[in-house]
């Protein structure tokens, strides 16, 4: 029997044609209906059933206007008969018209708590102008790519990260100690109950996948909520600094001429979009330090360092698309040895978020069911090999990168890739990857006469199209499209005017041969 949904939000029913190839025209006449709504005026126009007002919610007004992004219209509440397989006591209708749906029979205490917990689920819905993407289209995303369960984790998620954040706020103790006494007690327990098991909540957060938590941590509303409750508990992200600022003196002269190609600065970091890149230049979040360096920040002290690739990692999750990294280098490596080391590591940055590669691999873990199929929550890179990923495909990346670039950027001069060939390069980041996950990697059997393809394959799609990135194609569009003249061009004019002259001869030799 299919779960029935707790969260039935008007605006990803509406959304729900997306998934069919909704056009462009009709997604902004959607979007335009939904602030026409949010703005109308009570004209008569589109009359909107009246629901009475709720004398809980109306205590509670003081604490759910801070609680609520839409500060003029709280959600609406009704009793109705309602049955939900998480045992919640309540519904949630959300969009610009957002009714909670309270069970039927509740005590007083139980439908204080409703109300608050639904507020906060029905916040997430509310309109953000600061949202890059309509929420609707990130959970449409979710569960397309994760399954419905794991849409289902992020939408109940959303509301206790959300108490979280408010209850261990300096505001909350002063709305609670105005409200009602009929609703101040519950309140109260609430927020004891937020501050003392707050780390459970953040756990319940951590537990959702890692994928799915960066497809929606980067956005609204997630993000403000998110940063909040990582600085409550302590987890302060490191200082705000600029690409120039985010490394030792012994990377400054390569990284401004990082910074000022931006051909070269699109290839390391795969950032397209000038938006990210100036995101990028201006908050790194990234150190790259030689060992012992103030920079390094205390956590990332003992980290120790790769003997193959010269410099050791760290990698602080801090809830979801917030990881600082902190690369550590040799004191050993210098000139080209340290530039190489340093380009790897950039290329390595990249890699360690490269989902879709990430994505391509998963098939290589996929585990299959009872009837012999492959569940599809399953075919994804477990998290702990996103490194062994990122530092293999760098190495095969560089090397492409050397070969097909190694004219064209000036920094690149005085390097010589270890392996030419890029198909080798190819082979030795494949068998890399296998090597490093052995016992989890697909590896069919070596007498399985159905195999065809050969140990991870998706493995090795996924590094192929990733190393396409890296190399240089000196493909001459112009020519191509026809509007440029070639010599091949030359020579096949060449040959039909010699054609049509034999063809002459022989018709006049034929002609005099009659005669």
């Amino acid at each position: 029997m299919r779960p029935s949904l707790r969260v039935l939000p008007l605006a990803l029913l509406v959304s729900a044609g997306l998934a069919c190839g909704e056009s462009r025209q009709e997604k902004l006449a959607r979007e335009a209906s939904y602030a026409n709504a949010a703005n109308k005026k009570d004209d008569g126009s589109a009359p909107t059933p009246e629901i009475p007002p709720d004398p809980i919610r109306e205590a509670l007004r003081p604490l759910l206007t801070e609680l609520y992004t839409n500060k003029e219209r709280l959600p609406d509440v009704v009793e109705a008969d309602i049955s939900n397989e998480d045992g919640r006591p309540y519904q949630v209708t959300a969009g610009v018209l957002a009714v909670i749906r309270v069970k039927k029979g509740l005590s007083k205490e139980d439908k204080v708590k409703a109300i608050i917990l639904g507020t906060a689920e029905a916040d997430s819905w509310t309109f953000r102008k600061n949202a890059r993407r309509d929420y609707a289209d990130l959970i449409q995303k979710i569960k397309y790519s994760y399954g419905d369960e794991t849409k289902e984790k992020l939408l109940r998620v959303y509301g206790d990260l959300k108490l979280v954040a408010f209850f261990n706020s300096p505001e909350a103790s002063k709305l609670i100690a105005g409200l009602p006494a009929e609703v101040k007690g519950v309140a109260e327990a609430m927020k004891t109950e937020y501050g003392e098991q707050r780390d459970s909540f953040w756990q319940k957060w951590m537990g959702v996948k890692m994928y799915a938590r960066r497809t929606v941590a980067g956005d609204e509303p997630f993000r403000s909520v998110l940063r909040q409750i990582s600085r409550d508990l302590g987890q302060e992200e490191a200082p705000a600094r600029t690409f120039a600022e985010s490394v030792d003196p012994q990377f400054k002269a390569w990284a401004a001429e990082i910074e000022a190609d931006e051909k070269l600065l699109i290839v390391l970091t795969n950032m397209k979009e000038l938006k990210e890149r100036v995101e990028f230049t201006g908050e790194t979040h990234t150190v790259w330090a030689m060992q012992g360096s103030s920079l390094i920040p205390e956590k990332a002290k003992g980290v120790a360092i790769d003997k193959v690739s010269g410099y050791g990692f760290f990698r602080e999750d801090l809830g979801g698309g917030y990881n600082d990294l902190t690369f550590v280098f040799s004191p050993k490596l210098s000139g080209n040895e340290l530039k190489r080391a340093f380009l790897h590591s950039m290329l390595f940055r990249q890699l360690l978020t490269d989902y879709q590669m990430l994505a391509t691999a998963g098939g290589d873990f996929a585990v299959k069911g009872p009837d012999g199929g492959v569940d599809p929550n399953t075919s994804i890179v477990p998290d702990k090999y996103d490194p062994l990923y990122a530092r293999c495909g760098a190495t095969a990346a560089l090397d492409t990168m050397i070969v097909g670039y190694g004219s064209t950027f000036k920094m690149l001069g005085g390097l010589t890739a270890k392996v030419k060939d890029t198909d080798k390069a190819l082979g030795v980041a494949h068998k890399c990857i296998i090597e490093g996950a052995k016992g989890d990697i697909r590896i069919p059997p070596k007498d399985d006469e159905f195999d065809n393809e050969g140990p991870a394959p998706a493995s090795r799609l996924a590094l192929f199209q990733m190393l396409a990135r890296f190399e240089k194609f000196d493909v001459d569009l112009a020519a191509l499209s026809g509007d440029k003249r070639t010599v091949e061009d030359d020579a096949i004019d060449e040959q039909e005017q010699l054609l049509k002259k034999l063809k002459a001869e022989a018709a006049a030799n034929k002609k005099a041969a009659e005669e």
